[in-house]
């Protein structure tokens, strides 16, 4: 092969390799910025999950408060309401 040809032969294989490593450092680098994006996601919704099972045993603890029969008196005397044998 002369010289000339084998001169152009590499250097355009070079230059296909620089623009294949180009390409796939893109890639890359989109892919990193994607799954950042996600990990942030999953920490928002992560931060929701445990406000809302934070509510959820507030409100448990409120519901089971209310069932009590001393809590069920204390509001019917505030609203006024007297049993029969208070009279």
């Amino acid at each position: 092969m002369p010289a000339e040809k084998m001169k152009k032969l590499i250097v355009s294989s070079v230059v296909t390799a620089v623009l294949l490593l180009f390409i796939l450092l893109s890639i890359m680098v989109y892919q990193m910025i994607a799954i950042k994006n996600i990990r942030g996601g999953i920490d928002d919704l992560n931060q929701q999950i445990a406000q809302l099972e934070e509510e959820k045993s507030q409100t448990e603890d409120d519901i089971e408060l209310w069932l009590s029969d001393w809590k069920i008196e204390e509001r019917q005397r505030e609203l006024g309401w007297v049993y029969a044998q208070d009279k």
